[in-house]
């Protein structure tokens, strides 16, 4: 009984989430920014054509860390997963700026992974960017 534990660490992860969610391509502008510390998840609202969509970013630690700090009337581009309640970015390309990567291609946060994730919690190795 002792090795279950060992056994299940041993599987592979489970499909993330939104791995089975179709990936959408958005062109547009940022209508309105929702991001400050303990507001929860930080999000933005783009117009895309004629509709406003809302797009989930990442955590607020990450935005930070990564310089990420979009405004209103920015130009943007957005390659995501879509939701019933809008679109969870996995790449975001504001003008002038190089493409922040929200998640990797199975859907998984970024942030929750590598130099971002509990290893920076708990005080051990380093951040990767």
């Amino acid at each position: 009984m002792l090795a279950l534990p060992w056994a299940a660490l041993a599987q592979p992860p489970a499909p993330a989430p939104l791995s089975g969610q179709p990936l959408v391509e958005l062109k547009g502008s940022v209508s309105k920014v929702s991001a400050a510390p303990g507001q929860g998840m930080p999000y933005l609202e783009m117009r895309s054509g004629s509709e406003t969509v809302k797009v989930t970013l990442g955590s607020m630690r990450y935005l930070m860390q990564n310089d990420f700090n979009p405004k209103a009337g920015d130009a943007i581009d957005v390659k995501g997963y879509k939701m019933e309640e809008g679109v969870v970015a996995a790449e975001v390309s504001l003008a002038g700026g190089k493409p922040l990567k929200f998640r990797d291609s199975q859907g998984r946060p970024l942030w929750m992974q590598g130099g971002y994730g509990r290893q920076l919690r708990w005080g051990h190795g380093t951040q990767n960017k």
